[in-house]
């Protein structure tokens, strides 16, 4: 079977990987470096590109003429802009920066809320692209206006790569300035809010052959002219969605990392008023679906923690911490997950974990003093959200769920995925974990035809991966 490369970057981290569905190897693995500057949080895209070309020259130098092609996802939302001679005007923001909060109620009543969600489908968060591009128009007004070409964080990476300009579909979906229905740029959205409609570019599907690499990239990186970068379905979620090992269409997931994005897949979006008030957003899947889905904190407050913790000197060992959580399962402290107070990273005022005793404290419950008890707080709060939400999106779709299937990194997570059963009264299916890279293979094999269908590759994955059943503990 031929081999691809999925770059696939997080929040956290990013990794090189090469592979097919049954096995792969990390070529390169580094940290999503971010650096808060005089109050502004950036990525830092320069070093992170320079990282993937590492990546890929190893990977070229270990598979050669073996590798067929390459994809890129990311996190959602962020971009960057080129000016006219398609230089970068400065680094991107992250979608965790401040800036938007000032501005995204004047948006809203200027556009109206139902007025953008008609169009759009998608649920409102601060840091929607829509918001930060008018931030960056209300705050930084000449650096705007030197602004010629959008490009989203991983359409960058592959103009990089390629020389070609193009705005992926899964990744345009989550800007708030995609009509759902048409799956072209919301105009009347981007006319109002004055941006150029010169700023966007053409739409592309996933699945789209962008072309071989640069000519001086194939000779720094060592690769073949025939090797292709493929525009995947570069949203991280997207990607991961199209690897669920379901063998039906009617499937709940929870891609599960610093996010948990919990759905399913419609044919048509979704924009019942019920849709926008319980929080759930429309955005497009790499075989062309719609995600119904909502944005849940994840494991982002668990993460948070455990980094504290460290900082201040202390080595934790993860078996420990389980254990640890186990014993303490009858602690009665649970949080809120949804709670927009822990979306922040430690010191941006506080830390996170007087974040948990704070929200703790105001509900009334008991306030956890030791880590065990933390945890217990954070997935018992996990899963209860996660049960709201099915319930919820049981209601929106109109379909009786009886599976669950966790993929992403969260999946390893024992101890949530049980308690999530529990809570949610399914069978939760864990696994893969590494979905985000199948998913972005799988959308370079589509294209390049070596496999039929979307469906045709969830079967495949199936078949070649271990996934771990956690059946529903039903109280007597």
């Amino acid at each position: 079977m031929a081999k691809y490369i999925a770059v696939d970057l997080g929040a956290s981290n990013g990794r090189v990987i090469v592979g097919d569905f049954s096995s792969f190897e990390v070529m390169n693995r580094f940290v999503t470096r971010n650096e808060d500057i005089n109050g502004e949080v950036f990525w830092d895209i320069p070093y992170i590109f320079g990282e993937i070309k590492k990546g890929l020259k190893e990977a070229f130098k270990q598979f050669g003429t073996e590798i067929s092609s390459i994809g890129i996802d990311s996190w959602g939302v962020d971009h960057a802009l080129l000016d006219s001679h398609d230089s970068l005007i400065s680094l991107p923001y992250h979608y965790r920066d401040s800036r938007t909060d000032k501005v995204f109620e004047t948006v809203c009543m200027r556009l109206g809320t139902d007025e953008i969600f008609n169009q759009t489908g998608v649920a409102f968060n601060t840091f929607n692209t829509l918001y930060q591009l008018a931030a960056l128009q209300q705050d930084r007004p000449s650096v705007f206006q030197a602004a010629h070409t959008y490009l989203s964080i991983p359409d960058l990476l592959n103009f990089w790569l390629t020389g070609v300009k193009a705005n992926e579909l899964t990744h345009a979906s989550t800007t708030q300035m995609i009509n759902i229905g048409t799956r072209s740029w919301a105009w009347p959205i981007i006319d109002e809010m004055g941006f150029p409609r010169t700023l966007f570019g053409p739409i592309v599907d996933s699945r789209t052959v962008l072309g071989p690499l640069t000519v001086s990239l194939q000779h720094e990186l060592g690769a073949d002219s025939s090797v292709q970068v493929v525009a995947v379905g570069s949203h991280d979620t997207a990607s991961a969605v199209a690897a669920v090992p379901t063998e039906t269409n009617d499937f709940l997931y929870i891609s599960s990392g610093t996010w948990s994005l919990l759905g399913t897949e419609t044919d048509k979006p979704i924009l019942h008023p019920f849709v926008l008030e319980s929080g759930f957003t429309n955005e497009i899947g790499a075989n062309g679906h719609i995600r119904l889905l909502k944005n849940i904190m994840g494991m982002w407050i668990q993460q948070e923690c455990i980094r504290y913790w460290e900082s201040m000197g202390e080595t934790l060992s993860w078996n420990a911490l389980d254990a640890e959580t186990l014993q303490c399962s009858g602690f009665g402290g649970v949080i809120d997950p949804l709670d927009t107070r822990f979306l922040k990273p430690n010191f941006h005022g506080s830390l996170m974990v007087d974040r948990i005793k704070d929200q703790c404290r105001e509900k009334g419950c008991p306030i956890p003093s030791s880590k065990g008890e933390y945890m217990v707080a954070i997935y018992r709060g996990l899963a209860d959200a996660y049960a709201k939400s099915v319930a919820d999106l049981a209601k929106l779709a109109k379909k009786n769920f009886t599976d669950l299937y966790i993929i992403g990194g969260g999946c390893k997570n024992h101890i949530l995925n049980q308690w999530t059963a529990d809570a949610t009264r399914l069978d939760v299916h864990a696994g893969p974990a590494e979905a985000t890279a199948l998913g972005n293979m799988l959308a370079q094999a589509v294209a390049l035809a070596h496999v039929a269908s979307f469906e045709q590759g969830r079967m495949l994955i199936r078949k070649a991966q271990q996934i771990t059943t956690f059946p529903a503990r039903h109280e007597s």
